[in-house]
Protein backbone atom coordinates (compact mmCIF):
# COMPACT_ATOMS: atom_id res chain seq x y z
CA UNK A 1 0.00 0.00 0.00
CA UNK A 2 1.70 3.24 -0.92
CA UNK A 3 1.79 6.19 2.05
CA UNK A 4 -0.29 8.33 2.10
CA UNK A 5 1.29 11.71 0.98
CA UNK A 6 0.36 15.75 2.53
CA UNK A 7 -1.01 18.27 -0.07
CA UNK A 8 2.38 19.86 -0.02
CA UNK A 9 4.28 17.00 -0.44
CA UNK A 10 5.78 15.15 -3.98
CA UNK A 11 7.02 11.65 -4.62
CA UNK A 12 10.34 10.58 -6.27
CA UNK A 13 12.12 8.02 -7.00
CA UNK A 14 15.94 8.76 -6.76
CA UNK A 15 18.59 5.98 -7.25
CA UNK A 16 15.69 3.10 -6.24
CA UNK A 17 15.13 5.31 -3.24
CA UNK A 18 11.71 6.94 -2.22
CA UNK A 19 12.27 10.52 -1.53
CA UNK A 20 9.93 13.67 -0.43
CA UNK A 21 9.95 16.30 -2.54
CA UNK A 22 8.99 19.81 -0.79
CA UNK A 23 9.29 23.39 -2.75
CA UNK A 24 10.02 26.27 0.10
CA UNK A 25 8.82 28.73 -2.40
CA UNK A 26 7.08 31.20 -0.87
CA UNK A 27 6.66 29.52 2.10
CA UNK A 28 7.93 30.82 5.99
CA UNK A 29 10.79 29.14 7.62
CA UNK A 30 8.54 27.62 10.05
CA UNK A 31 6.73 26.22 7.11
CA UNK A 32 9.45 24.34 5.78
CA UNK A 33 10.85 23.19 9.23
CA UNK A 34 7.71 21.59 9.97
CA UNK A 35 7.22 19.93 6.81
CA UNK A 36 10.64 18.63 6.56
CA UNK A 37 10.48 16.92 10.16
CA UNK A 38 6.88 15.88 9.18
CA UNK A 39 8.76 13.92 6.64
CA UNK A 40 11.35 12.65 8.24
CA UNK A 41 9.38 11.23 11.26
CA UNK A 42 8.19 9.03 8.08
CA UNK A 43 11.66 7.85 7.28
CA UNK A 44 11.39 9.18 4.21
CA UNK A 45 14.49 10.72 2.67
CA UNK A 46 13.77 14.67 2.03
CA UNK A 47 14.36 16.74 -0.88
CA UNK A 48 13.98 20.69 -0.42
CA UNK A 49 14.19 23.04 -3.78
CA UNK A 50 13.79 26.69 -3.71
CA UNK A 51 15.51 27.83 -0.15
CA UNK A 52 17.59 30.06 -1.60
CA UNK A 53 18.13 32.65 1.15
CA UNK A 54 15.80 31.10 3.01
CA UNK A 55 17.60 31.20 6.82
CA UNK A 56 17.46 28.32 9.98
CA UNK A 57 15.67 25.33 7.80
CA UNK A 58 16.74 21.87 8.91
CA UNK A 59 17.16 22.67 12.18
CA UNK A 60 17.31 20.63 15.22
CA UNK A 61 16.85 17.37 13.43
CA UNK A 62 17.41 14.03 15.33
CA UNK A 63 17.06 11.52 12.75
CA UNK A 64 16.79 10.90 8.77
CA UNK A 65 18.11 12.11 5.25
CA UNK A 66 18.32 15.64 3.76
CA UNK A 67 19.11 17.19 1.02
CA UNK A 68 19.18 20.58 0.40
CA UNK A 69 19.07 21.98 -3.29
CA UNK A 70 20.56 25.42 -3.88
CA UNK A 71 22.15 28.10 -1.42
CA UNK A 72 20.30 28.78 1.57
CA UNK A 73 20.46 31.42 4.36
CA UNK A 74 22.12 31.95 7.71
CA UNK A 75 21.55 29.19 10.49
CA UNK A 76 21.23 26.40 8.28
CA UNK A 77 21.16 22.34 9.74
CA UNK A 78 21.70 24.14 13.61
CA UNK A 79 21.27 21.98 16.24
CA UNK A 80 21.45 18.83 14.70
CA UNK A 81 21.52 15.56 16.28
CA UNK A 82 21.56 12.80 14.52
CA UNK A 83 20.44 13.68 10.65
CA UNK A 84 22.65 13.41 7.47
CA UNK A 85 21.91 16.46 5.46
CA UNK A 86 23.80 17.99 2.67
CA UNK A 87 23.32 21.11 0.78
CA UNK A 88 24.13 21.45 -3.13
CA UNK A 89 25.17 24.57 -3.24
CA UNK A 90 26.13 27.17 -0.49
CA UNK A 91 25.62 27.75 2.44
CA UNK A 92 25.26 31.35 4.94
CA UNK A 93 26.64 32.24 7.93
CA UNK A 94 26.70 29.59 11.05
CA UNK A 95 26.12 26.85 9.56
CA UNK A 96 25.54 23.76 11.76
CA UNK A 97 25.81 26.08 15.05
CA UNK A 98 25.37 23.63 17.95
CA UNK A 99 25.43 20.43 16.34
CA UNK A 100 25.68 17.46 18.59
CA UNK A 101 25.83 14.55 16.13
CA UNK A 102 24.85 13.26 12.20
CA UNK A 103 26.50 14.22 9.08
CA UNK A 104 26.35 17.62 7.33
CA UNK A 105 27.83 17.86 3.87
CA UNK A 106 27.79 21.19 1.86
CA UNK A 107 28.71 21.00 -1.53
CA UNK A 108 30.05 24.91 -1.74
CA UNK A 109 31.20 27.33 0.06
CA UNK A 110 29.99 28.25 3.75
CA UNK A 111 30.06 31.81 5.21
CA UNK A 112 31.00 32.49 8.70
CA UNK A 113 31.12 30.65 11.73
CA UNK A 114 30.56 27.17 10.01
CA UNK A 115 30.20 24.74 13.02
CA UNK A 116 30.73 27.02 16.28
CA UNK A 117 29.88 25.50 19.47
CA UNK A 118 29.59 22.29 18.41
CA UNK A 119 29.77 19.17 20.61
CA UNK A 120 29.70 16.40 17.96
CA UNK A 121 29.10 15.02 14.42
CA UNK A 122 30.70 15.70 11.12
CA UNK A 123 31.36 18.29 9.14
CA UNK A 124 32.31 18.06 5.09
CA UNK A 125 32.91 21.39 3.39
CA UNK A 126 33.33 20.92 -0.12
CA UNK A 127 34.68 24.44 -0.73
CA UNK A 128 35.69 27.20 1.29
CA UNK A 129 35.09 28.38 4.75
CA UNK A 130 35.05 31.74 6.10
CA UNK A 131 36.05 33.12 9.25
CA UNK A 132 35.67 31.80 12.51
CA UNK A 133 34.91 28.83 11.56
CA UNK A 134 34.70 26.14 14.64
CA UNK A 135 34.81 28.41 17.23
CA UNK A 136 34.63 27.51 20.86
CA UNK A 137 34.56 23.88 19.20
CA UNK A 138 33.68 21.21 21.80
CA UNK A 139 33.98 18.42 20.00
CA UNK A 140 33.04 16.23 16.23
CA UNK A 141 35.03 16.79 13.05
CA UNK A 142 35.35 19.69 10.38
CA UNK A 143 36.66 18.23 7.29
CA UNK A 144 37.34 22.00 4.96
CA UNK A 145 38.70 20.62 1.32
CA UNK A 146 39.67 24.44 0.62
CA UNK A 147 40.79 27.45 2.25
CA UNK A 148 39.64 28.96 5.76
CA UNK A 149 39.70 32.61 7.02
CA UNK A 150 40.78 33.97 9.67
CA UNK A 151 40.59 32.78 13.94
CA UNK A 152 39.28 29.09 12.79
CA UNK A 153 39.35 26.90 16.42
CA UNK A 154 39.67 30.36 18.49
CA UNK A 155 39.19 28.49 21.97
CA UNK A 156 38.23 25.24 21.10
CA UNK A 157 38.13 22.63 23.60
CA UNK A 158 38.02 19.64 21.90
CA UNK A 159 37.34 17.78 18.39
CA UNK A 160 39.63 17.87 15.13
CA UNK A 161 39.45 20.63 12.49
CA UNK A 162 40.72 19.39 9.27
CA UNK A 163 42.11 21.61 6.30
CA UNK A 164 43.06 20.86 2.94
CA UNK A 165 44.09 23.67 1.73
CA UNK A 166 45.13 27.11 3.59
CA UNK A 167 44.19 28.74 6.76
CA UNK A 168 44.41 32.80 7.45
CA UNK A 169 45.15 34.26 10.51
CA UNK A 170 45.74 33.59 14.24
CA UNK A 171 44.90 29.92 13.69
CA UNK A 172 44.27 27.71 16.59
CA UNK A 173 44.26 31.28 18.39
CA UNK A 174 43.72 30.20 22.37
CA UNK A 175 43.02 26.54 21.38
CA UNK A 176 42.81 24.64 24.71
CA UNK A 177 42.28 20.91 23.93
CA UNK A 178 41.81 19.28 20.50
CA UNK A 179 43.41 19.38 17.18
CA UNK A 180 43.96 21.66 13.88
CA UNK A 181 44.98 19.37 10.91
CA UNK A 182 46.47 21.80 8.24
CA UNK A 183 47.60 20.09 4.64
CA UNK A 184 48.65 23.35 3.43
CA UNK A 185 49.93 27.10 4.80
CA UNK A 186 48.87 29.06 7.78
CA UNK A 187 49.50 33.10 7.64
CA UNK A 188 49.44 32.55 11.52
CA UNK A 189 49.06 31.18 14.53
CA UNK A 190 47.47 32.35 17.37
CA UNK A 191 47.96 32.60 20.97
CA UNK A 192 48.72 29.39 22.99
CA UNK A 193 49.04 27.14 19.30
CA UNK A 194 52.06 25.53 18.22
CA UNK A 195 53.19 22.95 15.56
CA UNK A 196 53.69 19.87 16.28
CA UNK A 197 54.96 16.32 14.07
CA UNK A 198 51.57 13.75 13.29
CA UNK A 199 52.35 10.99 15.31
CA UNK A 200 51.15 7.52 13.17
CA UNK A 201 47.61 7.62 15.59
CA UNK A 202 47.18 10.70 14.11
CA UNK A 203 47.93 9.77 10.47
CA UNK A 204 45.79 6.67 10.76
CA UNK A 205 42.68 8.79 11.60
CA UNK A 206 43.56 10.89 8.62
CA UNK A 207 44.13 8.05 6.42
CA UNK A 208 40.49 6.61 7.54
CA UNK A 209 38.86 9.97 7.16
CA UNK A 210 40.37 10.98 3.84
CA UNK A 211 39.18 7.75 2.40
CA UNK A 212 35.73 7.68 3.57
CA UNK A 213 35.03 10.48 2.09
CA UNK A 214 36.79 10.30 -1.39
CA UNK A 215 39.30 12.99 -0.21
CA UNK A 216 42.67 13.22 -2.23
CA UNK A 217 45.26 14.85 -0.47
CA UNK A 218 49.01 14.06 0.24
CA UNK A 219 49.27 12.96 3.73
CA UNK A 220 52.94 14.47 4.23
CA UNK A 221 52.42 17.71 3.95
CA UNK A 222 49.97 17.77 6.81
CA UNK A 223 51.00 19.66 10.09
CA UNK A 224 49.57 19.39 13.36
CA UNK A 225 48.72 22.44 15.41
CA UNK A 226 48.18 21.33 19.10
CA UNK A 227 47.69 23.63 22.50
CA UNK A 228 50.75 25.03 24.28
CA UNK A 229 48.99 24.69 27.64
CA UNK A 230 45.61 23.56 28.62
CA UNK A 231 45.78 26.34 31.18
CA UNK A 232 46.61 29.12 29.15
CA UNK A 233 44.49 31.51 31.36
CA UNK A 234 46.49 30.51 34.80
CA UNK A 235 49.70 32.14 35.72
CA UNK A 236 52.29 29.63 36.52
Amino acid sequence: MAKKLSPWETQLTSEGAESIEIDAKGLTTREVNSRIKETVAKDQKVMVLNVDGIHGIAVGLRRGEVVIKGNPGNYVSTLNSGAHITIEGDSGNFFGDNTCDGELIVKGNVGYGAGMYSYGGVFLIHGNAMDAAAQMFKGGTLIIKGDVGDEVGLYMVGGDIIIIGNAGNKLGDWMIRGCIYLGGNAKSLGENARYAELTRDDKNKLTSLLEKYGIDADLEKFKKVVPISDRPFYSK
